[in-house]
């Protein structure tokens, strides 16, 4: 009997996952289609290639620590299937993403990208009240300039193809990787907004995104990789750039404040250099406000 030919390949990066990636196999409804579920193991010392070795059908590749990007690219690189889902080890998918994102696609045969929306949860999985955010229905490209609604990798879907023809997920920014994938794809294909919950984010202690700095660096990094050439464009990206500063530049400063609180000096000190760096405006605005407060006590 030959093998069935797979429709969807799901892919999950690994580092250090181990207590949350069963959580994340479970997740995984094929529904009507022939998929590969891939973990890729980027060098775990806490037995996360075990885990994925106790689920029946599931592939492992294990390498050396080299960063979410070459996780992804090397299960990029042994996927078979028509579209490819990236899992993060410490999410999960809805009942029914499959299906509903291998249809979207199937149905927007001109698209080479899909994508919906994810629910919030806590560490211990359980779904947080999550806004959704309106359909996207044109000018993809110049939408996720200016912000980025595809929260996690798992919320989209792709053609194989299409991620090989743009070779993969690029390095050197793996907080910001994904949303460089968004833009480098939809500034040459067309991509279809479902506006479907079909992943859950889990908020974590350990979460990449928790690291104002980091996020605020490489995000930007990200955004001046795609400087538009098109003046229509330009306006959209410096909407995001302006964007982006603000969020994580206010959670940069939150940061600084703590540290500061606690006496933290040298914590302090690197956070309020990458502020300077990437947003001088918000550091600024912070010193004007602490020089005037000083300014009141002083006359009070």
């Amino acid at each position: 009997m030959t093998r069935p030919s797979v429709d969807v390949s799901i892919l999950i990066p690994c580092y250090n996952q181990a207590a949350y990636l069963g959580d994340a196999i479970r997740s995984i409804e094929p529904g009507s289609h022939a998929i590969e579920v891939i973990v890729i193991d980027d060098g775990s010392t806490d037995g996360s290639s075990d885990v994925a070795a106790s689920f029946v059908g599931v592939g492992c590749i294990r390498q050396r620590n080299q960063g979410l990007a070459a996780a992804r690219n090397a299960g990029l690189d042994r996927a078979t299937g028509r579209y490819v889902i990236f899992l993060d080890a410490d999410d999960r998918l809805l009942p029914g993403a499959v299906e509903r994102g291998a249809r979207a696609l199937d149905s927007h045969p001109a698209c080479v990208m899909a994508f919906g929306r994810c629910v919030m949860m806590g560490p211990d999985g359980r779904h947080w009240p999550t806004s959704n955010l309106p359909r996207i229905d044109r000018d993809h490209h110049a939408a996720l300039l200016r912000r980025n609604v595809i929260w996690m990798p798992a919320a989209a879907i792709f053609r194989r193809e299409a991620l090989i023809a743009v070779g993969g997920v690029a390095a050197g920014f793996d907080a910001a990787a994904d949303y460089d994938l968004y833009l480098r794809i939809t500034r040459r294909w067309l991509v279809h907004d479902h506006a479907e919950f079909v992943a859950a984010y889990r908020r974590h202690a350990g979460n990449m995104s928790r690291d104002a700095s980091r996020m605020l660096r490489e995000t930007l990094v990200v955004m001046r990789r795609h400087v538009p050439g098109d003046a229509a464009l330009l306006e959209a990206w410096q909407q995001g750039c302006d964007r982006w500063r603000g969020f994580y530049g206010t959670q940069l400063v939150e940061e600084i404040r703590a540290h500061v609180r606690r006496r933290e000096a040298i914590a302090a000190a690197r956070k309020v250099m990458t502020l300077a760096c990437w947003h001088p405006a918000g550091l600024i605005r912070e010193i004007t406000k602490k020089t005037r407060l000083v300014a009141r006590r002083l006359t009070a």
